[in-house]
């Protein structure tokens, strides 16, 4: 059985999600932040997500989607384009997968920590402004995907790369930039976090 180990809200829902989306039985640990040293034998890093399948541990909350429905075949099959899929539909799949991580909260990451964390009279600086601008122009490439009137970024096939770039977006929201976001998008994010399996997944 895997063991996720959580921490609400971080990358880690991901992982939580994508195995409410499978229905498979799991194990959830949670830390607490800060991380508890002994933490640190888990994931030498630090960091969550981390998972204990049986004996095999890892963490990289994209490398662990992957590893899931890599691992967890035909059920998880329905979650990927796989197993041997046409090029260009792979293609479009592994790019959107890492450009959740990527493109999208590389950007988030630095604008939470400034906006959140970063004293009073510096949470509004160059980087910021900067990295904002950098998102909407990387949330192009969503919007564009998006312009067919697809249900999902694969179309009518829920897949992980929804996953991968839903939770940024739900982090964009939060930091309240929900200014960044085209109709379009917004309506994803609408249709990602009404699945059952993200609802009990936030509810972890």
């Amino acid at each position: 059985m895997i063991t996720v180990y959580h921490v609400p809200r971080t990358r880690s829902l991901r992982v939580v999600w994508l195995m409410e989306e499978l229905g498979e039985e799991y194990r959830i640990e949670k830390p607490g932040f800060p991380l508890p040293p002994e933490y640190l034998e888990i994931n030498p890093a630090g960091t969550v997500p981390s998972i204990d399948d049986d004996g095999i541990r890892m963490g990289e909350s994209i490398a662990i989607l992957q590893y899931i429905t890599g691992r967890r075949l035909p059920q998880a099959m329905e979650f990927t384009v796989g197993p041997n899929p046409d090029p260009a539909a792979y293609a479009a799949h592994l790019q959107f997968l890492h450009y959740g991580e990527a493109s999208l909260m590389g950007p988030l990451s630095v604008i939470f920590r400034t906006t959140k964390l970063a004293p009073e009279g510096e949470r509004d600086n160059f980087s910021v402004r900067d990295l904002t601008t950098a998102l909407q122009r990387r949330l192009a490439l969503l919007d564009a995907r998006l312009e067919d009137g697809r249900q999902w970024i694969m179309g009518d096939k829920f897949t992980i790369a929804d996953i991968s770039v839903g939770y940024a977006l739900t982090i964009a929201q939060a930091l309240g930039m929900n200014d960044v976001l085209s109709d379009k998008v917004t309506a994803y994010v609408e249709r990602l976090t009404a699945r059952p399996a993200y609802q009990r997944a936030i509810s972890q």
